[in-house]
């Protein structure tokens, strides 16, 4: 029955064609359209219906019956005392004295013994000698030939002669280890072991069984039933054209949200991407009246034409300086034209010099205004006060810091910017000079 009743749930919710309305206009400048529409649906239902059949059942009922069971029953037998050996095997160490033969040698000494000299000569054949003098001239002198005769060796000669080498024998303790086998016994006291030894008993018994029952009953089939609706739906459009006038097409289109057509919803879409931008400021659809024949849609959809001097987005047109002040660690930034009074800013100061390559000094990231980050005016121009302070990574410079920052603005709109193509919310300044103070 549970079951029934659940299907009976589920089969409740309508199948039906697409109950979805879709409109357009064209804007070129009105305040206010009008866009009605009109849908036929048909609603298919199915629908649980109950029809006379046979079911059966189970009957419990009582019989005896008679089955082998296997138990078990404890044998127990007496185990005398007995002994058990093995053996045992023992490292046994002890020490002994041996000898080991060791030398050494004594001090070195210096021996040394003059040594004789000689006479070496030489026979010399006749040769001529010539030196150019001062004045240019060459002038050559004949040698007769004869011996010459050189004076060889003498002096002192020393070495050193190494000490004596003395040996002796020097006792010392070492060990000795042997693997002795010992042969162990124990007594093992008597005991009694038992065990349990299994048998067959026939067991009787009375047993739940079931049999078939057949009744009258009732059999859930579905059915179809069919309906067909009217859907009629007015949008009013409101349009805050600020002036602005420039030709583009829209779609509005309203769909159910549940096939019992208890809800609707609307999407509004640009066909054609224009020049200026459109925002959607409210849209809702509501059920105004429900019949078995008709249900009426009003809805209302309210826009708004701006232009990009209307959005609520401010970059600056230049940096007019930058400084770091050393002692609070703290980054002015003059800006030149108006800027937006919330956004983020993404900040890194470098240095280079021919000497050194290019160093990072200080990287910020952060949204204003807030305590790291103010905005404020010096000399009646807009400028960024952020706070360095633990964001410094290398000390700064007199010479060569320059700084790119980029400036991020927030959409302060109230509603949704309809245009495939978003403004501009970021915009980046480079090679802007830092000066230290």
């Amino acid at each position: 029955m549970i079951r029934n009743l659940l299907l009976s749930i589920c089969l409740l919710f309508p199948v039906m064609t697409s109950a979805q309305i879709e409109t357009s206009f064209m804007f070129n400048g009105q305040n206010a359209e009008v866009l009605r529409g009109e849908k036929k649906v048909t609603q298919v239902t199915q629908v649980p219906v109950e029809f006379p059949s046979t079911c059966t059942r189970q009957i419990p009922y009582e019989v005896r019956v008679c089955r082998d069971v296997t138990r078990y029953r404890q044998s127990c037998s007496w185990v005398p005392a007995s002994e058990r050996c093995w053996n045992d095997t023992d490292r046994i160490c002890r020490p002994v004295i041996r000898t080991r033969h060791e030398c050494s040698s004594g001090p070195s000494r210096r021996v040394c013994q003059q040594q004789p000299t000689r006479r070496i000569c030489t026979d010399r054949p006749a040769r001529q000698i010539c030196q150019t003098r001062p004045d240019g001239r060459r002038v050559c002198t004949d040698v007769r030939p004869g011996e010459h005769c050189t004076e060889v060796g003498g002096g002192m000669s020393c070495h050193d002669v190494p000490g004596e080498r003395i040996c002796r024998n020097v006792s010392y303790t070492d060990q000795e280890c042997d693997n002795v086998t010992r042969r162990r016994c124990e007594t093992v006291p008597g005991r009694n072991e038992c065990s349990q030894i299994p048998y067959s008993e026939n067991v009787c018994g009375m047993e739940t069984q079931y049999r078939s029952e057949s009744y009258a009953c009732t059999e859930t089939r579905i059915e179809n039933r069919t309906s067909e609706k009217t859907i009629k739906s007015e949008v009013n459009v409101q349009i805050l054209t600020n002036g602005l006038v420039e030709e583009f097409p829209m779609s509005v289109l309203v769909k159910e949200t549940t096939p019992a057509l208890t809800a609707f919803v609307m999407e509004a879409k640009l066909l054609k991407e224009p020049q200026v931008f459109v925002v959607l400021k409210k849209k809702e659809v509501k059920v105004a009246a429900s019949t078995e024949k008709e249900i009426v849609l009003k809805g209302s959809l309210v826009l708004e034409v701006m232009d990009a001097r209307m959005l609520p987005i401010s970059f600056p047109t230049a940096v007019a300086s930058a400084s770091l002040e050393a002692g609070t660690q703290k980054l002015i930034v003059v800006m030149e034209g108006a800027m937006s009074a919330q956004g983020s800013v993404d900040l890194q100061i470098t240095h280079n010099s021919l000497l050194t390559k290019l160093k990072t000094i200080a990287e910020a990231k952060t949204e204003y205004p807030n305590a790291k980050a103010e905005l404020g005016q010096v000399e009646n121009k807009a400028a960024l006060s952020i706070d360095l302070k633990g964001l410094i990574q290398n000390e700064p410079q007199k010479k060569n810091m320059r700084m790119k920052i980029k400036l991020g603005s927030k959409l302060m709109l109230q509603g949704e910017i309809m245009n495939a193509k978003k403004p501009d919310t970021e915009k980046q300044y480079e090679g802007i000079f830092v000066e230290l103070k």
